[in-house]
């Protein structure tokens, strides 16, 4: 049932007493009686009753609300300013947003943090690599140097030209160890294993001089046919030598 009563007001002050009113900047100013519907009008927002102490209504069909309640539903403030007749609407300070500003203060700081640590530990890799780079370019040239020495001192073991190679690193190094069977077959089948081991053994000690931790694996071979002819090792803890399956 409508309940309806007339209810005198001042225009220019309904607006700011209660309600949302049409405005316009030609409205004038004094008083007239309006006649407003009651009807239990309620108001929703996102399906939840907004409470309020002045019950909305009905006048020549516009639904009339208190702004101070719907400025609460939107987190607004409302001033009503008597001396020029102005209602000022003012969006509140949102404490979730400031603090949700300052907690992602927070993690940008953390990030860069993170991004300055993570750039250290690049440079850090960076001078690791360039350290082990300029290692691995020494630790090629020592053993550049050694097989020259190698094969000036052995390379002509017992009248024979051999021919001695070298590779690996540090602590695995291959030795390679060939003779031409077109010029010296006969000179070295003459060979005893006695004479190949010293040989062999010569150069693994001068090997360990230079590389003292290093394993060793070896073979002599006929460089024409590439056919292996010995098989030798040495270990880099104990320096034992192994020469065509015994010890030395």
């Amino acid at each position: 049932m409508w309940k309806k009563k007339w209810v005198p007001i001042l225009s220019s002050v309904v607006l700011a007493g209660a309600t949302f009113l049409p405005v316009t900047t030609d409205a004038a100013v004094g008083k007239k009686n309006v006649q407003a519907s009651y009807n239990n009008i309620k108001v929703m927002y996102n399906g939840v009753n907004v409470p309020t102490t002045i019950e909305p209504f009905i006048v020549n069909g516009s639904t009339y609300i208190p702004v101070r309640m719907m400025a609460n539903v939107f987190n607004k403030d409302v001033v009503w300013n008597g001396t020029t007749y102005t209602i000022d609407v003012k969006d509140r300070p949102d404490t979730r947003v400031t603090a949700l500003q300052a907690e992602v203060a927070t993690k940008d700081a953390k990030i860069k943090d993170l991004e300055a640590k993570i750039a250290d530990l690049e440079d850090e890799i960076d001078d690791l690599k360039d350290r082990k780079s300029s290692k691995d370019d020494d630790v090629d040239d020592r053993i550049d140097d050694l097989e020259t020495d190698l094969n000036d001192d052995y390379g002509d073991y017992e009248d024979l030209e051999w021919d001695i190679s070298l590779s690996g690193d540090e602590d695995d190094i291959s030795v390679e160890i060939a003779i031409d069977f077109d010029d010296y077959e006969d000179e070295f089948n003459d060979l005893t294993k006695s004479q190949l081991k010293k040989l062999v053994k010569e150069i693994c000690n001068n090997i360990w001089d230079e590389f003292e931790d290093a394993n060793i694996d070896g073979e002599i071979i006929d460089s024409v046919e590439d056919d292996l002819q010995y098989e030798f090792s040495g270990d880099g803890d104990d320096h034992d030598i192994e020469f065509d399956g015994s010890t030395i």
